[in-house]
Formats: C-alpha cells, structure tokens, sequence
C-alpha cells in the first residue's frame, strides 16, 4: 500500500468520476435510471465515465445497454459495459473495481432515479474535505404505486427494508453505528482499490442479503479513513408492487438473519431451535394476521425470518453438525 494514500492524505481536485451500477434483470428500472443519469449536471471541468456491470441479465438488459451508446450524453462523457458471469452483487461490484480509471467513484443501483445535482454536490463535498476517503447521502424510497397503511404504520421500522437512509440536513461525520447505504456513496478510487467488498455478502439473485457496504466502510474506518455524510446528495429509491408485501419483509429479514451468523451476533448456534423458532414464530404471525394491530403480527413475521436466516446460514456453514 502507497504510503501517500494513508489516512491524513490531502487529495487532489476532482477531475476524473467514475459512477457505477450493477444490474441483474432490471431492464425496465435500469433505463429509468439511466434516463435521470442522462440528466445529471456534471461540474464543467470533471469528465464522467458511466460504468455499468451485467451480472447475468436475461431480460432486456443488453438491448438497453446497446440502445444508450449512442445517446448524446456520451458525445461529453464516456461509457462502459462489463460483463460479470459469477452470480452476486459484490461480484459485480468487484469487477467495476478492477476496471476503475478516475479520482472519485460513485456507487448507486439500477432502481433509482438520481438528482440531477447529485454528481455536482459530491464533487463539491470532495474538492472541500481533500481528506476524507468516503461519502454518502441521502436514499428516498419511493413506494409505488403507493405505501400501504400496515408499512406506513411501521415505517421507522421497516423503511431498512427499501433502503431509505436519511441522517438529516446536517453535514456529519460517519462512525461505525451511523453509516451511508449502497445505492448512493462515493469514495477516492485511490482506497477504493485498496478495499475490494467481501464477496461473501451482498445480494445473490433473489436472495436479500446486503452488508457489503456496510462491511466496507467498517474495515476503511478502522484504517483510520474518515466517512462524510453529504444531505445535499440524493437519490430516489423506486420500489414497485413486487416488493411491497409482507413475502419480501420476510425475505429482507431471513438475509439480515444470515448476516448475523456472518458478523458473529447469532442468536444462539442450536439450529433446532432456531428452526422451531422461526416456525412457531411464523404461526404466530399468520395467527395474528387476522385480527391483530400491525405492529404485533409484523414484529412475529421479522422474528421467523430472522430466526430462519440465522438455521439456514449456520446450516450452511457446517456448524453444530
């Protein structure tokens, strides 16, 4: 490791940005996201390369990357298009990584919509605090076609699940507990290279396991790098029909279940009882349902999944076997 990227080192001015999305069958929010790229204000003297990673698409992702070659946004900027063939966000993720060519790299998903000031204010925010080694803002989720009452009642509660992140109007420094989620942070490219995501976490296909972002910004910050949390800089986070439904709060939270065997914060390691757990919890739950305040069936129905992540993932690994 370079000892001039050691934490304390004043960065030069932005002039190179990368902005990255990796995308898996999300042919039709990958061009919405696209089209608001499309309209991003990019800092007269910065040059944006686009950077998309297809990890295994089979819909119509290909023909959407081959229709925006030759949209006039590149006539400035430039475009391009890797392909990923192991299956796994961080994959994805990795790979940009390894074809990394600028100053600032900038993360966001395939089913935003980005503000058009959104490179301009983290650019800003870089060029003003040359030391800090990474950035985040805000995630508004977008709930369409609308929000149901039982989410709305519980939101504070379930807005993790939609990836919503908002800390407030304040610019503030991040810590372990208070962090930037993946669909929009930035960091030097320079330690971005240094620190690869942990392919043992992250979404794989429909599983909903996350993580590995948040296991990023721990490890730069236990080097001693320094996180900014920038409010000016905001995405849309647009979530349809098919995940708005108590299924996929379940999945979200059989992936936080797993993440806790992965960090080490298990319940316990008996999977029998983590499997009855999850089962009676569940019970519950569809008990419940019927005629309970949203809260109390909600809260059995994060318990199974929970319960079942941390079965599955300790069954996997071998443990108690």
């Amino acid at each position: 490791m370079s000892d001039q990227f050691e934490p304390g080192y004043s960065f030069p001015k932005v002039e190179r940005i990368d902005l990255v999305v990796c995308t898996w069958n999300r042919a039709d929010q990958l061009k919405r996201m696209l089209d608001s790229v499309f309209r991003l204000i990019v800092p007269y003297d910065c040059s944006l390369r686009l950077v998309v990673v297809n990890n295994n698409s089979t819909d119509g992702t290909s023909s959407v990357l081959a229709d925006i070659s030759e949209h006039k946004f590149f006539n400035r900027h430039q475009l391009l298009v890797l392909d990923e063939t192991q299956q796994g966000h961080t994959h994805a993720r990795n790979k940009a990584v390894e074809h990394l060519d600028s100053d600032l790299v900038m993360w966001t998903d395939d089913d935003v919509c980005v503000d058009a000031n959104w490179v301009a204010s983290t650019v800003a925010d870089a060029d003003a605090n040359r030391a800090i080694g990474f950035f985040g803002g805000k995630i508004l989720a977008r709930l369409e076609p609308r929000k149901p009452t039982w989410i709305a009642e519980n939101w504070d509660l379930l807005k993790g699940c939609f990836a919503e992140r908002d800390l407030g109007d304040q610019r503030l420094v991040f810590s372990e507990s208070r962090l930037p989620y993946g669909a929009n942070f930035a960091l030097r490219t320079s330690i971005q290279k240094q620190f690869h995501f942990d392919s043992s976490l992250g979404r794989r296909g429909d599983e909903v396991l996350g993580e590995d972002e948040l296991d990023l910004f721990r490890r730069m910050l236990k080097h001693g790098w320094e996180g900014r949390w920038n409010p000016d800089s905001v995405v849309d986070h647009v979530v349809d029909a098919s995940r708005i439904n108590e299924e996929y709060i379940r999945r979200y939270f059989v992936g936080q279940g797993r993440a806790l065997v992965k960090k080490g914060e298990a319940w316990h390691c008996d999977k029998r009882r983590l499997w009855w757990e999850s089962l009676l919890h569940y019970l519950n739950f569809r008990f419940k349902r019927q005629f309970a305040a949203s809260p109390a069936w909600l809260a059995q129905l994060i318990r199974s999944g929970l319960a079942e992540g941390q079965y599955a993932q300790l069954k996997e690994q071998g443990v108690g076997d």
